[in-house]
């Protein structure tokens, strides 16, 4: 799993670099290159958590689309859209970096702990049957769960 932290992160790095100079080649339009730009603003704007300055550029987006009409083709959308992007697939890898180092090893000492559970189970089951005519005490138990969490 940490490698798909490390893909996440090598692909938000590297994808503008590779997508939005093919785009502004194949339309013959350079300034779709500001799209870089936009994209590593709008990773800057998350990673230093700046959620709030992210509004600005969407209420500038509302108010050009209100004022002069929506439209796909437009260097506004575009722009907007790439650093959306960054936002998102920065977001994205920070969300695999947070499961691989915590979620996971939680559940990795939870397995061993529902292991260690089962082997005091199963020993006590042994000592009942070894000694069916004994009661099983609290010191009894206390004795085999030391045997088991604390070899």
């Amino acid at each position: 799993m940490k490698g798909m932290f490390k893909m996440l992160t090598f692909f938000y790095i590297l994808f503008p670099l590779a997508l939005i100079p093919l785009m502004a080649s194949r339309s013959g339009n350079w300034f779709y290159l500001f799209g870089i730009v936009c994209y590593y603003l709008g990773v800057l704007l998350v990673a230093i958590r700046q959620k709030i300055i992210f509004m600005i550029p969407l209420l500038f987006c509302g108010w050009f689309w209100y004022t002069y009409g929506f439209g796909i083709h437009d260097y506004v959308f575009f722009l907007f859209m790439c650093m959306l992007a960054g936002a998102v697939f920065y977001q994205l890898a920070q969300n695999a970096r947070h499961f691989t180092q915590s979620v996971l090893p939680e559940n990795k000492e939870a397995q061993e702990y529902e292991l260690k559970i089962v082997e005091m189970n199963d020993k006590l089951k042994a000592y009942q049957q070894q000694h069916p005519s004994t009661i099983i005490t609290p010191e009894i138990i206390d004795t085999i769960r030391n045997e088991v969490f604390f070899k």
